[in-house]
């Protein structure tokens, strides 16, 4: 991901100098002509912004404190680096105690599509900070959308897509593997996958104004209803001897929802669970 910043920084146009936490051929990565030093405090002696994006925030930590003696006041630090939303939180108070211009930044899109207008980035910070990022954050392409002064929010934001990007994935593969033990290859499978995803997506706006409003009584899928179907799901992947930890996790929050709500609510009614086991 650094190696993607930088290029599409050079591409539109900024003088990019480049530190790696580790040694690296530039000329493997697209940046062969690339500038490259190694003491971070030096690369930022002349800079008007700096890009962290390292392992993890711990990593990122380290880094702040070598970074602050070289940087000019009011440069803004932005660290894309990927973390928990406490994570964020630490890394921001140590970047304030150093005297940084701070900004929390999350991408948002694989490699490919850094410096695209497919990108996108999230982030959070103080209106200066964010002000004084905003020329390097529009050479990565793209939109920025900044989220205000909560620094928690990006990373929260990220994670939560990630949450539906894995179990996603892993949806529609344990659903094939499930066909696929009668015959049915995935692509042949793909079309009805893509469909119900189809749906799924539409559905999206209702069970988040469910859960917002935490009223589950459309009467469009009843917990009971639901819950049939669910415990037919399990049978059919436990006789095809496909892993059956998915399916049951989605029925045994639906019984355990059923033991705790009042008769005929709607099956997104599990969503009191998550936060809240008791209810």
């Amino acid at each position: 991901m650094g190696a993607a910043i930088a290029r599409s920084l050079r591409t539109a146009g900024h003088d990019v100098v480049v530190w790696n936490r580790s040694p690296k051929d530039l000329g493997e990565i697209g940046l062969a002509d690339a500038p490259l030093t190694a003491d971070p405090a030096g690369a930022v002696r002349d800079a008007d912004a700096v890009i962290v994006c390292v392992r993890d925030h711990h990593a990122s930590r380290e880094l702040l404190e070598r970074l602050a003696p070289g940087l000019t006041a009011g440069v803004p630090v932005v660290n894309v680096s990927t973390g928990t939303p406490e994570d964020a939180v630490a890394s921001a108070d140590a970047a304030a105690a150093l005297g940084i211009a701070y900004v929390t930044g999350a991408i948002m899109v694989p490699t490919a599509l850094v410096g695209t207008e497919h990108h996108l980035v999230l982030c959070a910070g103080g209106q200066d900070a964010v002000a004084a990022a905003r020329p390097v954050l529009a050479g990565l392409g793209g939109v920025t959308d900044v989220l205000g002064e909560d620094h928690a929010v990006p990373p929260a934001l990220d994670l939560a897509m990630l949450d539906v990007f894995f179990a996603g994935m892993y949806a529609f593969l344990h659903s094939a593997a499930l066909v696929r033990a009668h015959g049915i290859e995935p692509s042949a499978y793909l079309p009805y996958a893509t469909g119900i995803l189809e749906t799924l997506g539409a559905e999206l706006p209702n069970l988040a104004q469910a859960f917002e409003l935490r009223k589950y009584d459309r009467g469009q899928a009843s917990l009971e209803m639901c819950l049939r179907g669910l415990e037919h799901v399990v049978a059919a992947t436990e006789a095809a001897g496909v892993a059956p930890a998915l399916p049951r996790l989605v029925r045994d929050v639906t019984r355990a929802q059923m033991e705790r709500a009042k008769p005929g609510v709607d099956w997104e009614s599990v969503a009191e669970g998550l936060t809240d086991p008791a209810r």
